[in-house]
């Protein structure tokens, strides 16, 4: 008997809808798997037999031939066990299903016939979406994920036995529906330190949190241990929440790269913020490899994407990033297909100004020679390091200051202004794609950076004097718009323009 049962492979982070065919023949008794399947599905033929016998099943009676269509299409993972086992039960007549065509089944199975979790169920509940009579069947443990999507069906079920059954009942017994993200107000993890612990460095705070306001990519340059690393895992706790839509868009990619847990409720609850170590390949940055998955650009999509020690990257690594900071998302091209993943975020980064590191300090002299801090800057480019917005030297405070000083301003309150500057951006960019002041185009800059002409010319000549690119000129165009939302202005005036000049002009000085 012949049978059909629906399922889904993911690409990229995109759900394709793939049919297993499964052909159950008189013959000696036989397993043949075509349509292009990974190692993982091949070996699915095992756990799906051992599963079925431990359900109370038998299938091995009969020749069976199984189809995944398309077959031009390259399957990987594990969730198609689940549909696998069901289709062969079906094909041999083991079990009978109403509208067995509405069900789309997901699940990797143990051989004693428990469900295990699989990756990138977000993907294919939104995919589903469109269509409100079919009936996602997932393993429990990805039940809170896929009841993010509002409004579609579900089943979920803790083994093969038990989805055999529910299949088998009145469907009004065991459906339910999803019902979109309940979330609690988020609150900021204890391992996010609180700016008030930061001592001094009011120009790094004031730069960090125009950075949070609005988007805008950052660095932080000073002597070691002057607190660069300790500024920026303080952005985290001022950043505000995210959207039900930068939930979805966020936890999707995490979801495709197996890095949700039961724990988390389904969803990432508060913005990403990675940190590869500088040893990371080009694939661990922007993504690939022989199985395509997200790279750690794309994880920190609606976050952030902090690289410590920038010098210590390889060159190309950090090259291939200057595309998703200007575009927002990364395409990968291989010869098994091409993907493409959002990797909209804000990048960070940090670094010693020499490779001793004592350049920039006013109390220890500085051991290397001009050649090799002339190198060991030129490992950042020039069109990379015009891609970030804010440049901040990070000073070195005498141990005095750290005894006597009192408690700086705390995370809470920098966070009140960053959200109350990012409402003010959500206002102005209602009826576009766009959701920070860095995300605009040239001519939204010119647009929304609304000057007196006597400020435009001191903008320009600025510009000049310290021979800024169109993008420098346009991106500082952006920064004083984020320093107006701050401090609640409709206009962008000259003491704007001059504290974003002051982030642009380190990039000279080091070059």
């Amino acid at each position: 008997m012949f049978q059909r049962v629906r399922t889904y492979c993911l690409s990229g982070i995109q759900a394709i809808p793939v049919s297993v065919e499964v052909d159950a023949s008189p013959g000696l008794p036989g397993f043949t798997l075509v349509g292009l399947p990974d190692s993982a599905v091949r070996e699915s033929r095992e756990r799906v037999v051992s599963a079925v016998r431990s359900s109370g099943c038998v299938v091995t009676g009969s020749r069976m031939t199984v189809n995944l269509s398309p077959a031009d299409l390259r399957k990987e993972g594990s969730s198609l066990d689940l549909p696998l086992a069901i289709g062969m039960l079906l094909a041999s007549e083991e079990i009978v299903v109403e509208k067995a065509e509405r069900f789309v089944f997901l699940g990797e199975l143990a051989l004693d016939g428990l469900l295990k979790p699989v990756r990138g169920v977000l993907s294919v509940a939104m995919s589903l979406r469109k269509d409100g009579s079919d009936v996602l069947v997932i393993p429990n443990e990805n039940y809170a994920e896929a009841s993010l999507v509002e409004g579609i069906t579900l089943v979920g079920v803790s083994s093969l036995s038990e989805c055999i059954k529910k299949l088998t009942l009145p469907s009004a017994t065991f459906l339910s529906q999803a019902s979109g993200i309940h979330r609690a107000p988020a609150l900021i993890p204890a391992s996010v330190p609180d700016f008030r612990s930061v001592v001094g460095m009011e120009t790094v705070k004031r730069a960090l949190e125009i950075a949070a306001a609005g988007g805008h990519n950052f660095l932080l340059i000073g002597s070691p241990g002057a607190g660069k690393t300790l500024c920026a895992r303080c952005l985290p706790g001022i950043l505000p929440e995210m959207s039900e839509e930068e939930i979805l868009e966020s936890t999707r990619i995490h979801s495709c790269a197996s890095l949700m847990s039961a724990e988390s409720g389904g969803y990432l609850h508060s913005r990403p913020f990675r940190s590869p170590h500088h040893s990371a390949s080009m694939v661990a940055l922007v993504g690939g490899g022989a199985r395509l998955r997200p790279g750690e650009a794309s994880l920190a999509h609606n976050g952030v994407l902090f690289l410590d020690e920038l010098p210590e990257f390889n060159r190309n690594v950090l090259e291939a990033l200057r595309e998703p900071m200007e575009e927002g998302h990364i395409q990968v091209s291989r010869a098994s297909g091409s993907v493409v993943w959002p990797a909209r975020f804000m990048m960070g980064a940090a670094m010693n100004p020499c490779p001793c590191g004592y350049s920039m300090d006013p109390k220890r002299t500085c051991l290397c020679l001009p050649d090799a801090v002339i190198r060991y800057r030129q490992r950042i480019s020039g069109p990379l390091m015009d891609r970030i917005d804010i440049q901040v030297a990070v000073p070195s405070l005498s141990p005095t200051l750290f005894a006597n000083a009192p408690n700086g301003e705390s995370s809470s309150e920098m966070r009140a202004r960053v959200i109350a500057a990012r409402l003010r951006q959500q206002h102005r960019f209602r009826t576009k794609r766009i959701r920070t002041n860095a995300e605009m185009t040239s001519e939204e800059s010119r647009k929304e950076a609304l000057m007196t002409a006597a400020t435009e010319r001191f903008a320009v000549n600025a510009a000049e004097k310290m021979m800024l690119s169109a993008r420098g000129y346009y991106r500082l165009l952006k920064v004083a718009r984020t320093i107006a939302d701050i401090r609640s202005s409709a206009v962008v005036e000259v003491i704007d323009l001059a504290e974003a000049l002051q982030y642009r002009a380190f990039s000279n000085a080091i070059r």
